[in-house]
């Protein structure tokens, strides 16, 4: 009996002390949610447009340098040849820089291979199936695609310029990487690296494939380069007398 009182007191006690049975009820909006998680949400997704309106303007200047880049390269002069519409030119041009900058590979190195693969012919098919610009293989390109993480699909795609410089270029960087030199590697982009360690490994087949399709590629880079440089010169001796007058 002694003990019932003693509870009973106790609670009193508690009751009269502002003590509840039951937890205090938090504000919450209109989806349930605690005012102070709503509040970090909607901070969060301020944070998420500002950081999406950074990004886009980040890349606007990137495609800016990167195509006062293609035309000081003359990029976006040869570029012309594909006979694509002016804005997709514009694409191609940056791709070809970028691309070649993301692989360490020289500008006017994928430049003189896309003439000579295709002549800027974007919609070219070989005998073989190697399609677009680069002459890209389908199976080829859908093992680059795979490896820098999106999905080529159809093999059409590969008519898509930016696409098929992208996976071209990705393609050429590694072949110098795993044959050791761009006369290597170029024996590799056309014949395929299987048949190019077989041609690599006999002096005779060496020597008359070196002197076909990687001689080509490799003097029309030379001559690209002669070209730049040609200009570059020009630009400076003309900045030059505009500062002199």
């Amino acid at each position: 009996m002694r003990g019932w009182t003693v509870a009973v007191t106790t609670a009193a006690m508690l009751l009269s002390a502002g003590a509840y049975a039951f937890p205090v009820q938090v504000p919450t909006g209109p989806q349930g949610e605690p005012a102070e998680v709503m509040y970090l949400r909607a901070s969060l997704e301020q944070r998420e447009r500002e950081l999406k309106a950074a990004l886009a303007k980040l890349e606007k200047y990137e495609d800016e340098a990167m195509f006062a880049q293609a035309e000081r390269l003359g990029v976006v002069e040869m570029v012309k040849a594909s006979g694509l519409p002016v804005h997709q030119q514009r694409r191609l041009a940056v791709a070809i820089v970028r691309e070649a900058q993301r692989n360490n590979v020289d500008p006017l190195l994928v430049v003189a291979v896309i003439r000579c693969e295709s002549s800027f012919n974007n919609y070219a098919v070989s005998h073989v199936g190697a399609m677009g610009l680069m002459q890209v293989m389908p199976d080829t390109g859908t093992w680059l695609a795979d490896k820098a993480g999106f999905r080529l699909g159809r093999s059409t795609n590969l008519f898509d310029a930016e696409t098929n410089v992208t996976l071209g270029t990705a393609y050429l960087a590694d072949l110098i990487t795993r044959f050791g030199s761009v006369e290597k590697a170029l024996v590799a982009y056309n014949a395929g690296p299987g048949l190019a360690r077989r041609i690599l490994a006999k002096k005779e087949a060496r020597t008359k494939f070196m002197a076909g399709y990687p001689t080509k590629v490799v003097k029309e880079f030379r001559k690209l380069k002669a070209q730049q440089e040609r200009e570059l010169t020009l630009r400076d001796q003309q900045k030059t007398i505009d500062r002199q007058g």
